[in-house]
């Protein structure tokens, strides 16, 4: 069994990569590390971002492996459609536990864009770990 790890291309990542492979390395299990973008993304920004993750990855106590994914949003809530994805491609997966980050956001862009890390906890049928922003630094 795995662990998804959502890796955003945001603030928290550093942090959630992290918490996940502690939580690989104590639970002896393999890192699934997804990234999903939309159409917008250029192949360029994906190959650097998974260039960075890579690195990131390449001295971590366990074996990972990276997947990015284009998402076409439809109309709605982007990041309730991305949270929607992640607990899906965890069900495929036989996924045994997920990590995603939440940084709070306004009300008016939660109801509009909808909440990534919420949509995950509610639709995931595994343990989900969530990791809050905090003070840029990794946790100990």
């Amino acid at each position: 069994m795995t662990i998804l790890v959502a890796a955003a291309n945001d603030s928290l990542r550093e942090r959630v990569v992290t918490v996940a492979v502690d939580l690989g390395h104590e639970l002896n299990e393999e890192l699934h590390v997804v990234h999903l973008v939309d159409d917008s993304v250029s192949d360029a920004d994906v190959a650097r971002f998974r260039a960075s993750l890579e690195e990131r990855l390449a001295t971590a106590p366990v074996v990972s492996t990276i997947t990015i994914q284009r998402l076409d949003y439809a109309a709605g809530r982007p990041r309730q459609q991305i949270g929607a994805a992640l607990a899906d491609l965890a069900a495929e997966d036989g996924t045994s536990h997920i990590v995603v980050g939440h940084e709070s956001k306004e009300l008016v862009e939660t109801l509009t864009k909808g909440n990534t890390a919420f949509a995950v906890a509610d639709m995931a049928r595994v343990p989900v770990t969530v990791v809050p922003a905090g003070n840029g630094e990794p946790p100990d």
